[in-house]
């Protein structure tokens, strides 16, 4: 499975995640965030490139919009994290500066692109192999202006969303909001280095300069800009899963799991109140939190009537570990 491949897949099932919470509140900006990326990634896949363009019977008809639907994701991705991270008070001139980047680099690219379009430097691609744009005619100064005026844009938008990821990591107490945010960090570090290799290659078949680099440097940006939506999808679904992670208590669950054996070797049958509900069968129960609870005073009164020397390191470590579930 190629990484576009892996990256499209990843991308809708990010939006069958949201539409749930889209269709339950009557709007959810996470849906309308995903949604135009999957549209997008799904109109430039390669085999399905040719055909939207002789659907819609215009020249690269699937780079336009497959552009400009990428740029108004990746917009409205950064009016999400303005909106979660900044106070409401101050998010009105954030937002509204946001919204007139996004549509002047929109307009931008899509005037650049009607030019190139009209000088026909941008042609139907006969074969879903190649790209919409013409082989041919790819060193017209129309098709870098667009193409730059899309690549530009995204990277200036992945930096600012990465860096705010990036400032706000040690602040998040949930640890799948953190893994979640980090793969969004790491998502758009890679798009900026897939996005400057795709400028670079079009420099290079502009200028005609080291053409031998061209072949190195797309496929640099197909494979780093696939691994980014990849990155991007995984981190954006696991805030969302933190919800139903802690309905299903999977972390107490999880930690009765572990202690099973040790509180196997030290529960000391005058401190246990029921032999018969080991922590291995609290995995299962309807009230995990209840029975590690219940696990863990039975450990630690067994601990102290031994005197203090039945738990190594690594085991009061454990069991201090476990208890941090039960108040986090």
């Amino acid at each position: 499975m190629t990484p576009v491949l892996a990256s499209l897949i990843a991308l809708w099932l990010l939006v069958l995640s949201r539409l749930g919470p889209c269709l339950r509140h009557r709007g959810d900006l996470m849906f309308f965030v995903a949604l135009p990326a999957a549209i997008a990634t799904t109109i430039n896949y390669p085999s399905v490139a040719p055909t939207f363009d002789a659907a819609l019977g215009g020249p690269g008809s699937s780079t336009l919009v497959a552009g400009a639907l990428s740029m108004l994701a990746l917009g409205l991705f950064r009016s999400a994290i303005v909106k979660a991270v900044v106070a409401p008070q101050d998010q009105e001139p954030v937002l509204r500066r946001g919204l007139l980047q996004t549509t002047a680099a929109i307009t931008a690219y899509c005037v650049a692109f009607g030019c190139a379009a009209l000088v026909g430097a941008v042609s139907i691609s006969p074969s879903p192999e190649q790209s919409p744009i013409d082989p041919g005619a790819q060193s017209d100064a129309g098709v870098f202006v667009f193409m730059a005026t899309l690549c530009l844009y995204m990277i200036v938008v992945s930096i600012e969303i990465a860096a705010v990821c990036v400032r706000y990591l040690p602040q998040m107490a949930s640890g799948l909001f953190r893994s979640g945010f980090g793969s969004v960090a790491v998502g758009c570090g890679l798009a900026v280095v897939g996005l400057t290799a795709k400028i670079l290659r079009q420099v290079v078949v502009l200028t005609f300069v080291g053409l031998d680099y061209e072949p190195l440097l797309q496929n640099a940006f197909e494979t780093l800009t696939g691994i980014a939506g990849l990155f991007l999808a995984f981190g954006l679904m696991l805030p969302a899963m933190s919800g139903r992670v802690a309905a299903w208590q999977v972390s107490e669950r999880y930690h009765l799991l572990r202690l099973h054996r040790l509180w196997s070797r030290t529960a000391n049958a005058s401190v246990v109140i029921d032999s018969v509900s080991v922590p291995l069968k609290g995995v299962l129960s309807k009230d995990p939190r209840a029975r590690l609870h219940r696990t863990l005073v039975e450990i630690l009164d067994s601990n102290l009537a031994a005197g203090g020397t039945l738990l190594n390191a690594s085991e009061s470590k454990l069991v201090e570990k476990s208890e941090g579930t039960l108040y986090a």
